[in-house]
């Protein structure tokens, strides 16, 4: 099996080297080339997607909740001063 695939990708170059590839014009080759593009934008796509989707499962599964208050909430306090001060400006006559 893998004698076949190793003959079939080194095939594949001499092939749309030599093969028929010249009696394409050159809006053909551009329309294979932009599929080719839009696969191999789809695969990594899927793979980027999966790589997060797996490293969320491993990050929630290893979030353990300690008490019913705590986990997600844990170290985090409430504020205690404003976050705006009020600026006070003094009005001159002049």
């Amino acid at each position: 099996m893998k004698k076949a695939r190793f003959s079939i990708f080194s095939l594949l170059p001499l092939w749309m080297s030599f093969g028929s590839v010249a009696a394409f014009d050159e809006s053909k080759i551009c329309y294979i080339l932009d599929a080719i593009l839009f696969i191999y934008g789809v695969v990594l796509t899927v793979l980027y997607c999966r790589m997060k989707l797996l490293n969320e499962n491993k990050k929630s599964s290893s979030h353990t909740k300690k008490d019913g208050a705590e986990g997600v909430y844990e170290g985090l306090a409430p504020r205690t001063e404003d976050t705006y001060e009020t600026i006070q400006m003094n009005k001159t006559k002049a």
